[in-house]
């Protein structure tokens, strides 16, 4: 399933800020915020892109030059034998090239030239000096009226893959424009440090029944990519990852299927002055070789403040990695840069089910965000859909990791077999180097329905960035499946949430909280429930009744306690955690509260 980015206006009503000794949390912000559509629509904010690039006087890698000459489909590459119904994206280049007539069912490339990574680079500062252009362009009646829909019929015909599977497993498609996707994007190859543009040609697309075939849409680049890999068996050819619409990237481990997403920059997200959506306009995917495990992606980012360059090494396996590296420019001053941002969608889940008229117990794409600060401590915060616009701030110096994580993983719970929620992987940034001072920011939207990812978690640095000013950054990006590896303390599972009414004058209105604590060492303690506590504390209210029970219904710990509404505060924030004598035997579950 695609995911678009379709902006959606919310307004609204107070904003209301509480400080604790994790964070602070923002409700019901007057900031522009929007949800992202999950049927991948176009970014809110325009970025250019290049299909066949002009020489560039700063010695960019799209100044190679396009020779009009089609690869026969039984031209191997230098370096690997060709396979059946495998078509390789080599070229023989004539001593002189001849233009010769272009057959459009056959991609062409450029004539090589060499690459050097930090062309890229040097592409990205050297834009930063120039005037932003948008580059949306106006698509032909006949791609721009496509639905959702039809757009999904038209498929890349996979006997005409970039990359021989047969040598390394991978192998490259390329997706058309149409429907939102009204940016082009160019496409590079490089093999063996040399450098090829791949023009467009409508020959390697079969458009299904939306009656396109016999239309002439040689004018138009590509709308982004997808790399396959033998994930399941060797004799497989699993979606790895995707590289469609705005700067968002997804990325597949085995036995995962697609959800949520990555993005390369997140700049004034749920800000004053509404947010900026950088594009990645050019790619340079570097041909793996015979037994490589990874392969590595270059990438070009603009945007009316920023510009970037970028490096992507992905290694497919069970939980599949990228390793990420990236040189920010800054026209402009910029008020927040969001950094390894992360996108997921939560309508509902097992605490507050909002009246949902569905079949489903739980639809979400992820239903917590997890921390590990740079004082060692784990928090979980469980995800939400709430009322207003709400924005909760992690303060930190220097962080381990953080990550929007898909913990259960219980098929029965969701009941969709199409969207496969429960096998839908969840994604954790690892840091490289020290961040510095900041925080991590997650912002959650108000969304109707589904087709919104309305969850967004990155890390905001301290220091803004001014204009003509630059910064890079390195982590990686992991899809995880409930991140159980990630620490051996126990995980912090459910959170079940019910309100107690006044009984009379006297009585005061309570709000029950009932959480799950698995894993870790909890197996062990277990056996003398009775010298393990739960340290329960709140910002603002009182909290009473707190209960700790075995659960082996669900195994591990059960905590409950009410929370008291005896103050004029309108919200607060939760924090509870398990010991045993004075040994921290958890996370620690945190959770923001309007009264």
């Amino acid at each position: 399933m695609q995911n678009n980015q379709r902006r959606v206006a919310l307004s609204f009503k107070r904003v209301l800020l509480v400080g604790c000794a994790i964070g602070s949390i923002v409700f019901g912000a007057s900031q522009g915020a929007s949800a992202q559509d999950t049927q991948d629509t176009k970014p809110a904010a325009p970025t250019p892109a290049e299909v066949t690039p002009e020489p560039q006087s700063d010695a960019t890698p799209s100044a190679a030059p396009v020779v009009d000459a089609p690869v026969g489909e039984d031209t191997p590459s230098s370096d690997q034998q060709k396979e059946p119904d495998q078509h390789d994206d080599a070229v023989t280049t004539p001593t002189e090239p001849t233009p010769v007539a272009v057959d459009p069912e056959k991609p062409v490339t450029s004539a090589p030239v060499a690459f050097d990574p930090q062309m890229v680079v040097d592409r990205a500062r050297a834009l930063a000096t120039k005037p932003f252009e948008d580059p949306h362009r106006e698509l032909p009646d006949a791609l721009a009226s496509l639905s959702a829909d039809d757009y999904d019929q038209i498929r890349f015909k996979s006997q005409r893959a970039f990359f021989s599977q047969a040598d390394s497993g991978f192998s490259l498609e390329l997706f058309h424009p149409g429907n939102m996707y009204d940016v082009p994007v160019a496409i590079n190859l490089v093999r063996d440090g040399n450098l090829q543009v791949v023009p467009y040609s409508a020959g390697l697309f079969d458009f299904g029944k939306v009656g396109l075939s016999a239309n002439d849409f040689s004018t138009q680049g590509y709308a982004g990519f997808r790399l396959r890999y033998p994930l399941s068996n060797v004799t497989s050819s699993d979606e790895l990852a995707r590289f469609l619409g705005a700067s968002y990237f997804r990325l597949q481990g085995q036995g995962q299927s697609i959800g949520q997403m990555a993005r390369g920059l997140a700049i004034d997200l749920a800000g004053p002055t509404g947010e900026e959506v950088p594009i990645f306009r050019e790619f340079w995917i570097v041909a793996p070789k015979k037994g490589e495990h990874k392969i590595t992606v270059y990438a070009l980012l603009d945007s009316a403040r920023v510009t970037g360059a970028y490096r992507f090494d992905i290694i497919p396996g069970s939980d599949s990695k990228v390793d990420i590296r990236a040189n920010l420019f800054f026209r402009e001053r910029v008020e927040k840069v969001g950094l390894a941002p992360l996108n997921g969608m939560f309508l509902f889940g097992e605490q507050r089910r909002r009246a949902f008229d569905d079949y489903r117990g739980e639809v979400h794409s992820s239903d917590g965000l997890l921390i590990n600060n740079g004082h060692g401590e784990w928090l979980w915060r469980p995800l939400d859909n709430p009322v207003n616009l709400q924005i909760s701030s992690f303060l930190d110096e220097n962080p381990r990791g953080f990550g929007l994580l898909q913990r259960d993983r219980d098929f029965d719970h969701y009941q969709d077999l199409d969207r496969r929620f429960d096998q839908q992987p969840g994604y954790w940034v690892t840091p490289k180097g020290d961040w510095g001072k900041g925080h991590v920011e997650l912002v959650e939207i108000p969304i109707p329905s589904e087709s919104n990812d309305n969850i967004v978690a990155y890390w905001v640095p301290e220091t803004k960035p001014v204009a003509g000013g630059e910064m890079q950054v390195e982590y990686s990006v992991t899809a995880t499946r409930d991140g159980d590896d990630l620490h051996q303390m126990a995980q912090a599972t459910d959170t079940r949430i019910m309100r107690i009414a006044s009984q009379g004058d006297a009585d005061t209105a309570k709000t029950r909280f009932i959480l799950n604590f698995a894993g870790g060492d909890l197996d062990y303690f277990i056996k003398n429930v009775a010298k393990m506590k739960a340290n329960v504390s709140t910002s603002e209210g009182t909290v009473e009744n707190i209960r700790i029970m075995a659960d082996p219904e669900n195994g591990g710990i059960r905590v409950m306690f009410d929370l008291l509404h005896d103050s004029g505060a309108a919200s607060s924030d939760l924090r509870a955690f398990l010991l045993y004598d004075e040994q921290v035997l958890s996370e620690t579950w945190t959770m923001p509260w309007v009264f």
